[in-house]
């Protein structure tokens, strides 16, 4: 099993620029442990929970004072998505941590715990001894394209599609404050209903939540 069968597609992201404060706030509205800091894509590096409690405020700093670039890990740990995942924990008993991000080409693509990999092969544990012999492997997502617009009164985006996506596919949003999953129900191009979408279309879709222009598109696959 790969790393990309069970991470987490998307990231919760920070500016270096934000403070101690700021990030523990996010911590705490995204409820994740760990931050990945850097602008769009690219990530500068990592700051977790850990960082904030022992090495800011256990050492008596103000975390209004102090910004999350003073805290960060740097360079980055990251694995490919298509690695394996006994290498992904491998990798984080030698370096002692317990996330890690999920980097191809340089490009944040989500991020994978110790937790994630332990109910993976807890699924596949039970399913060998319970199930019918077959291992069900936890759903994919890859990625079909980015918001270029958001019509808030009309609860509608605008993706420039880069891979297929069709009607009553499961997607998930994602960006730096965007992050949650539907159904691809009402789908229009040029203001014509469709039922299948592909690369090069300017897909309107109905959404379930904010987006913003940038944000990510991922099918979710299985």
């Amino acid at each position: 099993m790969r790393v990309k069968d069970v991470m987490v597609y998307g990231a919760v992201m920070i500016e270096p620029t934000a403070s101690v404060a700021d990030a523990a706030a996010l911590m705490a509205q995204e409820d994740v442990g760990m931050l990945v800091v850097g602008k769009g894509d690219r990530a500068e590096g990592v700051i977790t929970d850990r960082d904030l409690l022992v090495r800011c405020v256990g050492q008596g700093e103000m975390p209004d004072s102090r910004s999350v670039s003073e805290y960060l890990s740097s360079p980055i740990v990251g694995i490919d998505p298509d690695e394996d995942l006994v290498v992904a924990s491998h990798l984080m008993r030698e370096k002692h941590i317990q996330r890690l991000p999920v980097v191809e080409n340089g490009d944040l693509k989500g991020v994978i715990s110790y937790t994630d990999i332990a109910q993976s092969f807890g699924q596949v544990m039970y399913d060998l001894m319970f199930g019918a012999g077959e291992v069900r492997q936890m759903p994919a997502a890859m990625q079909v394209g980015r918001v270029t617009h958001y019509y808030n009164h009309q609860g509608v985006a605008v993706v420039d599609l880069s891979a297929p996506l069709h009607k009553g596919d499961a997607i998930r949003f994602v960006g730096k404050t965007t992050n949650f999953k539907q159904t691809a129900e009402s789908m229009e191009i040029d203001h014509k209903a469709v039922s299948n979408a592909f690369p090069g279309d300017d897909l309107a879709v109905k959404v379930d939540s904010r987006v913003r222009s940038g944000d990510r598109l991922y099918r979710i696959a299985g």
